[in-house]
């Protein structure tokens, strides 16, 4: 992140008029500021120099979501950003924030109903629904990107902003994050590890490469020493986090296998990676590492490790994972990795940020982001809160977000900001985490397709049907609770016949047309 430039840059906007234009406030009165039209106070605001570029207050509404809804401390951490921006653009934000089982249903009624939302994550949303939908706006009309995104072109690159274009338009910015997945991670409570005699490998990484056979006697001798715990606790996303696939459109109704170099869809359950995947996964319940009620109790991995009757859970690997998943854990965890780091097709453009139909002012939006991109305090600020008060800056210059007066009355997704790597790096990495994170992209292994975008339109009625099929089987045979040799083929049969191969070769002919374009 080149902060120095990026003021540089954005400093140089200001003093040409760039970022100067008219906008609507929370009432829809229209106002207007330009480089040289404005009278009495508003005139050095409106020249740039002084930073603020409307006349009249812009209240702007921003959407995202946490796994639980709003903060405690949300209205406390609102009035600090407020003050950053009133100052320097004249421009106050509303954050209106949902847990992630209900932000989708939130944004999907607030948009049909005109409400005002004027920057949006789709985070759970669904981008591509989204973009189908008609409720988002193309960033680049009326060049309000060109104009008043400069900030984010630098902060994100060409490349990873034109992975996010839907047919060409840009609907959406990705955010700076782990593009890349280290595929067939798990993570384990270094306690245990210690208690089984475990020996981490001399000059190991933080992640800690070993083989599925390594893993197996691990998983073994933690069995045999603690026969009264739960090994291992299979969630819904393992499929995706243990094997290496690329699920084209986000599902897993025609994928690209990921040691493949073809632009080839196949179907998924057909493949030996299924099969070895379920029949691993079967295996460990055989052996009894998996609770009987795994694949009904709804207890996140996170709160049983807490509460100390889980050992081991799947995960996804990048820079930073060994501090995450312990800080989350609230015990120490240990890291290991048997898969490839992997960035599949739609890995970028998962989840852009967005400026919804509904904005009152596109250009007071655009302006907006470009900040949120940008600005290093805001990033601070809006992922982990006050500082003194929801966190503590070490010596050392890491960000602490267990100290402060009260850190458990407010935290967001970090992962999710706009561009968490302007952010202060938290206690338990290393001081290079962001530089070490964007090696990690540019280094993974990457799907042939690549910034590939799926429209499902055209098979909207089979992907119900096949998700309804896939439904009844999923928990059962990927919690390993029933034999996948006799149960995967009854599946299968019962996929084909809800659509599956049509939507396998709808992917196939838009991937292939895609390739031609290219």
């Amino acid at each position: 992140m080149k902060k120095k430039a990026m003021a540089l840059m954005l400093a140089a906007a200001m003093a040409t008029g760039l970022l100067a234009c008219g906008g609507s406030d929370g009432g829809g009165t229209s106002g207007s500021a330009t480089a040289d039209g404005a009278s009495g106070e508003s005139e050095a605001a409106a020249s740039g120099e002084d930073g603020v570029y409307f006349n009249e207050r812009q209240h702007l509404v921003v959407a995202f979501p946490t796994w639980t809804g709003s903060p405690v401390d949300t209205e406390m951490v609102t009035e600090k950003v407020n003050e950053i921006l009133t100052e320097k653009y004249n421009i106050e934000v509303e954050f209106q924030i949902s847990d992630s089982g209900s932000y989708k249903q939130n944004m999907t009624l607030a948009l049909s109903g005109g409400e005002q939302i004027d920057v949006m994550s789709t985070l759970f949303a669904g981008y591509s629904t989204m973009v189908n939908q008609g409720y988002l706006l193309d960033l680049e009309e009326d060049n309000i990107f060109q104009d008043y995104g400069q900030g984010i072109t630098e902060v994100i690159g060409k490349e990873y902003i034109d992975a996010c274009r839907v047919d060409g338009v840009l609907y959406g910015v990705t955010n700076t994050r782990d593009y890349a997945v280290g595929r067939g991670c798990m993570a384990i409570g270094t306690e245990y590890l210690e208690g089984i005699g475990y020996e981490i490998p001399e000059g190991a990484e933080e992640i800690i490469s070993i083989t599925a056979e390594e893993l197996e006697d691990i998983f073994a001798r933690l069995h045999e020493k603690y026969p009264n715990l739960e090994v291992y606790r299979p969630a819904a996303v393992d499929l995706v986090q243990q094997t290496l696939i690329d699920q084209i459109g986000g599902d897993n109704f025609g994928v690209i296998l990921g040691d493949s170099e073809e632009l080839k869809i196949v179907n998924l359950f057909e493949s030996e990676e299924y099969k070895n995947f379920c029949k691993r996964v079967y295996n460990w319940n055989q052996l009894g590492y998996i609770s009987k009620d795994a694949s009904t109790d709804t207890t996140s991995v996170v709160t049983l490790i807490k509460e100390g009757v889980l050992m081991a859970y799947g995960t996804g690997g990048k820079p930073g994972s060994r501090a995450q998943e312990s800080v989350g854990c609230g015990r120490d965890m240990t890291v290991f990795q048997t898969r490839e780091d992997y960035v599949s097709s739609s890995s970028v453009a998962s989840y852009p940020w967005t400026i919804p139909i509904t904005a009152a002012d596109p250009k007071a939006s655009m302006i907006l982001m470009n900040e949120l991109y940008t600005n290093a305090e805001l990033a601070d600020l809006i992922i982990y809160g006050i500082e003194g008060r929801h966190y503590e800056i070490t010596e050392d210059g890491f960000l602490d977000a267990g100290a402060g007066t009260n850190p458990d009355d407010y935290g967001t997704l970090g992962w999710l900001y706009p561009n968490q790597f302007a952010s202060t790096v938290p206690v338990g990495n290393s001081a290079d985490l962001w530089e070490q994170t964007e090696k990690f992209n540019n280094e993974a292994r990457k799907s042939p397709a690549a910034g590939f975008a799926f429209d499902s339109t055209a098979i909207a009625t089979e992907l119900t049907a096949v998700s309804n099929v896939y439904s009844e089987y999923q928990r059962s045979l990927e919690f390993g609770f029933v034999d996948p040799e006799t149960v995967i083929p009854e599946m299968l049969e019962k996929l084909n016949a809800a659509g599956l191969q049509k939507i396998i070769a709808e992917k196939q002919a838009q991937l292939d047309a895609w390739a031609a374009a290219k």
